[in-house]
């Protein structure tokens, strides 16, 4: 089956946090048997370019050198409507989150709506009911729960993946990172 051709940039955990974040997303993947994939907050996603992959990680480069060092701080676990934003720690919008978010739809030109930074722990189409436990489940998991308590409460950003990400591969089969920029100091 081909897809269509699409990119998007991410901030990738690193060390213990990033550990934990997918075996999470391991966890919630074997309960709901769901995909599981690799833990991210999205910067910017649907990237499409008419020179395809070399065009993207060319804009993406010259973007990273523009986007200053920030950090990501989790504020709760929240669910969504849609297949992507089922279950989520919510991100704060602070100026260094926002400001990545701008320059990255400024730098490929693209106008999406409000950005709402998250980073997955679960997709899934399962209705809203379901999501909400799930919820309830993750934030005893990861809030209350000593054994499964999140080793951070965030993280610092100092790179951003693009990765190859074809929105209607929902086995998440073809996704793969194609490379890592090092943000301005």
């Amino acid at each position: 089956m081909s897809f269509k051709e699409q990119y998007a940039i991410f901030a990738v955990p690193k060390g213990r946090l990033q550990e934990q974040l997918q075996a999470e997303i391991v966890h919630l993947g074997k309960k709901c048997h769901a995909p599981t994939f690799a833990p991210h907050t999205t910067v910017l996603a649907a990237i499409e370019r008419p020179g395809g992959r070399e065009e993207v990680l060319a804009i993406a480069a010259d973007l990273c050198k523009q986007v200053k060092k920030y950090r990501i701080n989790f504020t709760e676990v929240a669910c969504g409507a849609i297949y992507y934003q089922c279950v989520y720690l919510l991100v704060d919008k602070t100026e260094g989150v926002l400001a990545a978010g701008a320059a990255a739809r400024k730098a490929f030109g693209i106008t999406t709506g409000p950005y709402m930074p998250h980073l997955s722990l679960l997709y899934s189409d399962m209705p809203q009911e379901e999501r909400a436990k799930i919820v309830a489940h993750e934030k005893e998991r990861l809030y209350d729960t000593p054994a499964t308590q999140l080793v951070e409460t965030g993280f610092d950003v100092d790179s951003l993946a693009v990765w190859y990400v074809p929105e209607e591969d929902k086995s998440l089969a073809g996704w793969c990172q194609l490379a890592e920029f090092p943000l301005a100091d």
